[in-house]
């Protein structure tokens, strides 16, 4: 975290890794891949290291920002992935949730244990939902009211099958449009939609409960504790008994 002096600046041609910051006060100015962006209370920039970039405050209401830099072999493909095109600012919905995730990463970094590499993972996998889900789901305020119907009801009942009768039921339309309203507003199928809500439940009650994972898959809506596993380490980048013993630290 740094409180910054009204002409603090970085320039630089190139660096490694990507760098993220995230304003909590005050008002700067990032210059990324061409565009130069103001950024706000609330708001996340990410940088593209590999070419020309900067970051500096407002002269009249300097920022402080916490700062996290990633690296790794596709950390600017997962940039585009994120953004897809679009300027790499980003607004947080919760502030407080993103400012907690600075908290634990001080912390492992403090702590340095055997596993770090493992927790800093999983916080690297975390961030990323936070940054991504902004632009992946449009606010359900602006979805059709067919489509708000439906995905309300699926979430407070992640557990059952949602098959494509029942979810046609829940939109009171036809099953071929109601697919076609989740690709087009939400550009993801039911189906993967619905294991992505199982996957966060099952993250919830890994960290909040001592229920064996076997009991979790099946509460959550998962075949199999195998299937929850493929399904959790597909969208976490490791498996639930990882995730629970990281938190634990």
């Amino acid at each position: 975290m740094a409180i910054t002096a009204p002409d603090h600046c970085i320039r630089r041609d190139g660096y490694p890794g990507q760098d993220i910051l995230f304003c909590a006060a005050g008002c700067g100015f990032v210059s990324s891949e061409g565009r130069t962006l103001s950024v706000g209370p609330n708001q996340l920039a990410w940088l593209a290291n590999e070419m020309p970039h900067a970051h500096w405050p407002d002269g009249d209401d300097p920022w402080t920002v916490f700062f996290v830099r990633i690296d790794g072999p596709d950390c600017a493909v997962l940039r585009r992935k994120v953004f897809n095109g679009r300027a790499t600012v980003s607004t947080i919905s919760d502030a407080a949730v993103l400012k907690a995730w600075f908290g634990q990463l001080f912390e492992v970094l403090r702590a340095r244990d055997d596993n770090v590499d493992l927790t800093l993972n999983r916080l690297v996998a975390e961030l990323m939902h936070l940054i991504a889900v902004p632009h992946a789901e449009p606010a359900e305020s602006r979805l059709p009211i067919q489509l708000r119907a439906v995905v309300s009801q699926m979430r407070q009942a992640p557990e059952q099958p949602w098959h494509a009768r029942q979810l046609a039921s829940a939109a009171g339309l036809s099953a071929a449009q109601t697919r076609r309203l989740f690709q087009k507003h939400l550009h993801i199928s039911p189906r993967r939609w619905l294991i992505r809500e199982r996957v966060m439940m099952a993250q919830k009650l890994l960290l909040e409960s001592d229920a064996a994972v076997s009991s979790i898959a099946e509460r959550c809506g998962f075949c199999d504790v195998y299937h929850l596993s493929r399904e959790f380490k597909r969208s976490t980048g490791t498996s639930p008994r990882s995730w629970r013993k990281g938190e634990g630290r």
